[in-house]
């Protein structure tokens, strides 16, 4: 039943968050790829019941991002402060805990993803309204984040440089050769991974934002290219536009969205296959793998073909 977590480490969210309660029940949440998910229901001597969420980073971020917990708990912290609607973080550990990884134990958000709405229209705006807020929050609250221009050039380092696809050694190439050029007219907070697998809804109303182990300090057009590469996935170019144009609608701006759209494509269409394995569990059985890249190249070629024409 603790898929996962340890007697120890259970005992430890129990003391942390609700020490008269016990542990009824525990779930892994599918979706993730870089942490462990466990939603923990507790119940009281009086039947009152609590539900908290686990999120343990994974291999990868414990090696390239070590503070990556510590960072999102005290933005958590921040955000929950400003009304936003995210999780409030309950607890953080270290790798050394229980836990066995950089753990925040945060509240339960009663909602989840949505990949397949009803009415798209309303979908997307909803999903750029949210975004055009997060980024006209006041930048000095976030000061402890990490530029976003370190791991574009990181992104970028020719020893990264793709081999064997042409369309990945093209769309690699062009961003390479546009970035130096790229100005940032605004500097906002960056979600850093907003698409709508970490976006929740409950009866078609957006109620959360999660997973900010990505956020940082930089140009808000990234956020609106990575959310565009996702829609384009989902449900393909017309909804990524139809999101685009919704954020400008409500108040946000974006400068060299060409380049961004190529940036998100240098990696979206190398690890795509990985990420297919995710859209099953959340709703979208019909989105192959095969499916997926073939719309993914989509955007990436429509990306490739503005900045030439440009």
């Amino acid at each position: 039943m603790r898929r996962g977590l340890s007697a120890a480490a259970l005992l430890r969210v129990q003391e942390a968050v609700a020490p008269n309660a016990r542990v009824v029940r525990v779930r892994p949440l599918r979706g993730g790829i870089s942490s462990s998910v466990h939603l923990v229901h507790l119940a009281t001597s009086t039947g009152e019941r609590e539900a908290v969420v686990v999120r343990r980073h994974g291999a990868y971020v414990q090696e390239h991002d070590p503070l990556a917990s510590d960072r999102e708990y005290r933005l958590l912290s921040v955000l929950a402060r400003l009304y936003q609607p995210v999780p409030r973080p309950l607890l953080r550990e270290p790798l050394n805990s229980v836990f066995d990884a950089p753990t925040v134990v945060m509240t339960r958000i009663a909602g989840r993803p949505l990949l397949a709405p009803r009415d798209i229209a309303d979908y997307v705006r909803q999903l750029a309204l949210a975004l055009v807020n997060l980024h006209h929050l006041p930048l000095e609250e976030f000061t402890f984040l990490p530029d976003q221009r370190a791991d574009i050039e990181r992104a970028l380092n020719p020893e990264r440089a793709p081999n064997g696809d042409p369309l990945q050694e093209a769309i690699f190439l062009q961003a390479q050769g546009l970035w130096p050029s790229v100005t940032s007219p605004r500097r906002t907070l960056l979600h850093g991974d907003y698409w709508p697998g970490n976006v929740l809804f409950r009866r078609g109303t957006l109620v959360g934002i999660v997973d900010w182990e990505q956020a940082r300090i930089g140009d808000p057009t990234r956020d609106v290219a990575t959310c565009r590469g996702d829609l384009s996935i989902l449900f393909g170019l017309g909804a990524a536009d139809a999101f685009q144009e919704a954020y400008l609608a409500a108040g946000g701006q974006v400068s060299h969205l060409d380049f961004w759209n190529l940036l998100v494509a240098t990696w979206a269409v190398r690890e795509i296959r990985e990420w297919a394995t995710v859209y099953p569990h959340l709703g979208r059985s019909d989105l192959s793998p095969e499916l997926a890249e073939q719309r993914i190249r989509a955007f990436a070629s429509a990306a490739l073909d503005a900045t030439i024409q440009r």
